[in-house]
């Protein structure tokens, strides 16, 4: 897959999430894992487990304050 097509496929995915009221650009975390994967220097399943594993340590820091 090129970087283009990376590009491609999460210009799809943001529109769909923003279709379901959530939009996760300009978020910093988000935005520098997904320029990692865009450039190809890790997998979608790489990213999206970074991803969650974030969103996750933040929401139990969250829920522990």
């Amino acid at each position: 897959m090129t970087d283009s097509e990376r590009a491609e496929a999460f210009r799809q995915a943001e529109a769909s999430l923003r279709l379901e009221g959530l939009d996760p650009a300009g978020d910093n975390h988000y935005e520098a894992i997904k320029a990692r994967v865009i450039a190809g220097e890790i997998s979608f399943a790489e990213g999206k487990a970074e991803i969650v594993a974030y969103h996750r340590h933040h929401a139990r820091a969250i829920a522990a304050a």
